[in-house]
């Protein structure tokens, strides 16, 4: 999977997060009830970039099926295009989890 291919999941996890700051700014100063309702946000970015990875994980092993099929030799234990994917795919993870803490008991820090 290519530089391209990685930089839109990256992108919705990067905004996810700037969401949930800028909202937790404005719940400390202004006081506004955005906080809570930014985990729902941050779900949602994080599972479009779930999806976008895994549209590229199945891509990668129906090339190495392909390529198998040829009579090439591929490793076909190998799940993830790369380390940064899997990084990336661990990342969206960890932020759908955040992000549904952040839903359920955002508005709990603030009371």
């Amino acid at each position: 999977m290519n530089k391209a291919k990685n930089l839109k999941p990256f992108l919705f996890l990067i905004s996810a997060w700037l969401i949930v700051f800028v909202s937790f700014y404005f719940e400390t100063i202004v006081g506004s009830s955005l906080f809570s309702r930014s985990g729902s946000l941050m779900v949602l970015f994080a599972v479009i970039a779930n999806h976008s990875l895994l549209k590229g994980r199945d891509e990668y092993h129906h090339n190495q099926l392909q390529a198998y099929s040829r009579g090439t030799r591929v490793n076909l234990e190998e799940i993830h295009p790369s380390k940064k994917h899997q990084y990336l795919e661990t990342f969206a993870h960890i932020n759908i989890v955040l992000g549904t803490v952040i839903w359920g008991y955002g508005d709990l820090l603030f009371q």
